[in-house]
Formats: structure tokens, sequence, C-alpha cells
């Protein structure tokens, strides 16, 4: 052991709770900097690419903010692991840990800037680029029975600093019009048998089945037994696409198989909206597709710390 380690162990004891305090979590910073290095550099080595012309021919060149840079042989230029990925010019990366944990615990901004050493604007900006790195993170195709059903959340301009309507206070309101309007927005939620979630914005008002026919059917096998409640949009897309399609009016009085329900998606529906009202107090139209995303990850049961999380930003960040 070297003298000075052991020097700095002789003063811990006459050091205040302030001061112990602060040296922890120095050590915890470099300990999260370290691993979050590992995380980026360890897929780079897997992929072995040049993210400019696709070539394998690289050699090391130096380093530059602690990441490993390389020269392409073939086209010249030179990259390090994020270089053209959403992550390209981000600061702080011993944070990037901590953030993902209160990612994970859906922490509010204000809690954020309270635990992690960053301002509200940076708090603020990684929330949603990050999120922006967990669309990839979905199953592509849903098998077998496939129930779909969609939800509405009022059309919000939150955070915006001019209104083109009145404002209104925080949480959940009517629409200002009755029944489906532009003044909401649809979700549609489609999940299979196998716990397989997607999540989808269609717009402003009721689902239609245009939008069924360009976004939707590449998602779905063709031999799926889809499940709904009989909206005519889903009526017409079956139709058209020959899709088995089974309708559920109300299955606690329906005398035909059980295993046709939309049960589950509706729980899905549920906690969306407990999610997004309770702990944010709504969100704003223009990101609620980050909160989706963000809350997908949530329900996935193998992503259950701040590393898994990471690995899988960075898997899709080069996808």
């Amino acid at each position: 052991m070297r003298p000075i380690i052991n020097e700095i162990i002789n003063i811990i004891p006459t050091m205040s709770h302030e001061e112990r305090t602060t040296i922890i979590e120095n050590l915890k910073s470099i300990d999260s900097y370290d691993k979050i290095i590992d995380i980026i550099e360890n897929h780079i080595e897997s992929t072995n690419k040049c993210p400019y012309c696709g070539s394998n021919h690289l050699h090391k060149h130096g380093k530059s903010a602690g990441l490993e840079r390389y020269m392409c042989q073939s086209c010249k230029k030179t990259f390090n692991a994020l270089t053209n990925t959403p992550l390209t010019g981000m600061r702080k990366k011993e944070l990037w840990l901590p953030y993902m944990q209160a990612m994970l615990d859906s922490k509010v901004l204000r809690k954020i800037k309270e635990t992690i050493n960053i301002n509200f604007k940076t708090a603020f900006y990684w929330r949603h680029k990050f999120s922006r790195l967990l669309y990839k993170d979905r199953p592509e195709v849903l098998n077998g029975i496939v129930e779909v059903d969609e939800t509405y959340f009022r059309t919000s301009c939150k955070g915006n600093k001019i209104l083109d309507k009145p404002p209104h206070k925080r949480g959940i309101h009517k629409a200002a019009k009755r029944g489906l309007s532009k003044d909401q927005v649809c979700v549609l939620v489609a999940t299979d048998r196998g716990n397989h979630f997607l999540e989808f914005i269609t717009g402003l008002g009721a689902v239609n089945g245009n939008w069924l026919d360009k976004y939707f059917l590449n998602h779905i096998s063709i031999d799926s037994i889809l499940v709904t409640d009989g909206h005519k949009s889903y009526v017409h897309f079956c139709n058209e696409n020959h899709i088995t399609h089974k309708v559920v009016k109300n299955h606690r009085n329906s005398t035909e198989n059980n295993s046709y329900h939309i049960q589950n998606v509706n729980s899905y529906h549920s906690r969306i909206k407990s999610w997004i009202i309770s702990v944010f107090h709504g969100v704003a139209t223009k990101y609620l597709n980050h909160y989706l995303w963000w809350k997908h990850v949530l329900e996935d049961k193998v992503i259950k710390d701040s590393t898994t999380l990471f690995q899988t930003m960075i898997m899709s960040s080069h996808s």
C-alpha cells in the first residue's frame, strides 16, 4: 500500500461528516465514470466498424474526453465510440449512471436537481436526450392473440411561454368538447400474450383505418388474432388485411372464449395514465412520446438497474 493511502486512512477519523460525505461522493463519481467508459468502449469493440463508411479497418488514435479515438484506414476519418450518436458531445459522464437511476425511480426534475449535481436545464435536456434512445428497445412484431385499444390525453402546451389558448391548472381535466375531438391525443396500445407491448401516438381525435394500414400493419404478424372493442377502424383494418378479428363489447357478460379480452391493454392504459398524471401532473404533448418510451422501459422486468439501462441505450444509439 502506498504511503499516501496510509496518510489518508489516518486522516479520515479526524474529518467532519461533511468532509467524509464529499470524499464518498467523489469516489462514487469516479466509479460511475469508469463504468460508463467501460460500457461505451466494450460496445465499439464488439461492433468494430467506422461510423462514417462502415469499414472495420481501424487503428487506435489517442484519447479524448476519456474515450479512445480511432482512425479509419479506409476513409481516414477519426472518431470515438459516441461519434454520430445522440450522445455525442454530452459531458459529465460520471453523472450519467446516477441520472439513469433517477429515471428508473421516476424522479421529477426538482428531485433530480437536488440529488445530482446538475442544473434544472441540464436535467430537462438529459431527460429527453436519454428518452429518445429508448424508442428502439421495443418488440418489432406482436404475435398470437393481440389486444388493441386506445386511450386519450388532453392536448397540453405545458412549458410553452406563448399559448394560443387560455392556460389551465395542471393535472387531469376534461376536454373542452364532449366526446372525441382534436383536443385529445390518441395513444394506441397493443399487447400480445407474451407480455410484449407497443405504444403509438396516432394523432388528434379517434384512430382511423388509414393510420392502421400505414403504421400498425408492420407490427403484427398476419396470422395474429386481433382483439378489440369493435371500433369501425379496426373492423376495416382487419377486413382489408385478412386478419382474424374478435370483438369484445362487454367481457363480463360474454359467453365467448374467455381468452379473448382487452384487460391487459386496459390495465396498461391505467398504469400509463396514473404515472403521467400522478408523478408529472401531465406532460406536454410534444414530449408525450418520450414518456411513453420511458414508461415502456419501466415495465420491462429485465432492466433492473442503471447499468443495464445504459447498456440498452448504447445499443440503441448505434442501431
